[in-house]
């Protein structure tokens, strides 16, 4: 028996209620993913509450092996089946749209809600059909069920959503390229999903030498966690406070072409385009055009 999402989501309304969100982070804890999936198993309170409580106090959490790391190897297959079957587009989430994939240089970028340089693999599951599309599917739905959960939704909410029903589950695969891949200060929505979760696909020393995942502190400093990161981690955080990816390999030459760079899968439960004035993440630097985002 799992835990009561109910009562998940009563205790963060009451931390909502009478604390401000955080802006920056306090602390990075790791912890280990079957710890977590044991606790919301076994319905142990005092964990649960406590990872919540800390969450919205700021700290984040790098949750080792939320994923295995073999789901590297498929994402990558993916990317190069989508970039030798079609060519980048661009399709709102309305009921019907295809997965798809795109590049965000710098023109294309700015028409966004945030600024990224990177490339971008979108899949719905409702087109989830082929063996490598469910490894993806099945691989990201063994940790992001349990975030779910931690966050005080169902396990199961929005997954079989489609666009008309308002909010639906997106998964999108991401290659920060050398040569400067980046997404620059920002803050997600809340409304739909509290604890923002990204798993990691790459390991800096090996994949890629600089940049990569960073927090702001209270002072408002960078601080940089790539290297304490590894294939199959997550990272887990209340989606108020300030993060965004450091320039990947800044002063190389940005090359769309490479596949060894930095890799990361971005899960989320967004309001699709059947909304009207849908609540998007917001960009921090005034880097964006804020009257022509998608």
């Amino acid at each position: 028996m799992l835990f009561d999402n109910h009562a998940i989501k009563k205790y963060w309304n009451k931390l909502e209620s009478r604390l401000s969100p955080p802006t920056y982070v306090n602390k990075v804890s790791v912890i280990n993913f079957e710890d977590l999936k044991k606790a919301c198993k076994t319905k142990n309170d005092f964990y649960i509450k406590s990872l919540i409580k800390k969450m919205y106090s700021g700290n984040a959490f790098i949750i080792r092996n939320a994923a295995k790391k073999n789901l590297k190897q498929t994402i990558i297959k993916l990317a190069k089946q989508s970039d030798k079957k079609h060519k980048p587009s661009f399709h709102k989430m309305l009921d019907g749209t295809p997965n798809f994939h795109r590049i965000y240089d710098k023109n294309i970028t700015k028409k966004y809600s945030l600024y990224a340089i990177k490339r971008s693999y979108f899949f719905y599951n409702w087109n989830i059909k082929t063996k490598l599309e469910k490894e993806l599917k099945d691989g990201v739905y063994r940790h992001w069920r349990y975030i779910k959960l931690l966050a005080g939704n169902s396990m199961y909410q929005y997954e079989k959503n489609i666009p008309s029903d308002g909010q639906i589950d997106r998964l999108q695969i991401v290659n920060y390229p050398k040569g400067g891949g980046e997404l620059r200060d920002h803050v997600d929505p809340r409304e739909n999903q509290r604890v923002v979760s990204g798993l990691i696909m790459s390991k800096t020393g090996e994949d890629f030498k600089s940049g990569g995942f960073y927090f702001r502190d209270k002072k408002n400093k960078k601080i940089n966690i790539e290297n304490q990161l590894e294939i199959g981690d997550a990272v887990i955080f209340y989606g108020s406070i300030v993060h965004g990816v450091e320039p990947v390999e800044r002063y190389e030459k940005l090359n769309w072409k490479s596949y060894e760079s930095r890799w990361f899968i971005g899960m989320f439960v967004n309001d699709s385009n059947h909304v009207k004035n849908r609540i998007t993440a917001k960009d921090l630097t005034g880097s964006i055009n804020l009257k022509k985002t998608y």
